[in-house]
């Protein structure tokens, strides 16, 4: 089990310095909302994230091939497996 870090907005929002410490490589990246747009931006922190499918095609973001575009049903299951969730 690992912490969830859920992202709504994008990179430059956050201080990513701050971030760095803070995200394990176990963890997992989900994003959620205008982070999608900074969905390479995020690489930093994780090799794969996962995007909330339907604002990535609301948004007419392409994932790249480590992405992974998940459900609701999905991130619901996300947050009933992972040991802790951090929303930013």
């Amino acid at each position: 089990m690992s912490t969830l870090h859920i992202f709504s907005k994008p990179l430059n929002y956050y201080s990513a310095n701050q971030l760095e410490n803070l995200i394990c490589a176990d963890d997992r990246i989900l994003l959620l909302g205008d982070a999608c747009f900074a969905n390479k931006q995020f690489k930093q922190f994780s090799d794969t994230l996962l995007v909330l499918e339907e604002d990535a095609l609301v948004r007419a973001i392409k994932l790249s091939n480590n992405d992974t575009a998940i459900s609701y049903d999905e991130f619901v299951a996300l947050t009933l497996t992972s040991t802790q969730l951090i929303t930013w």
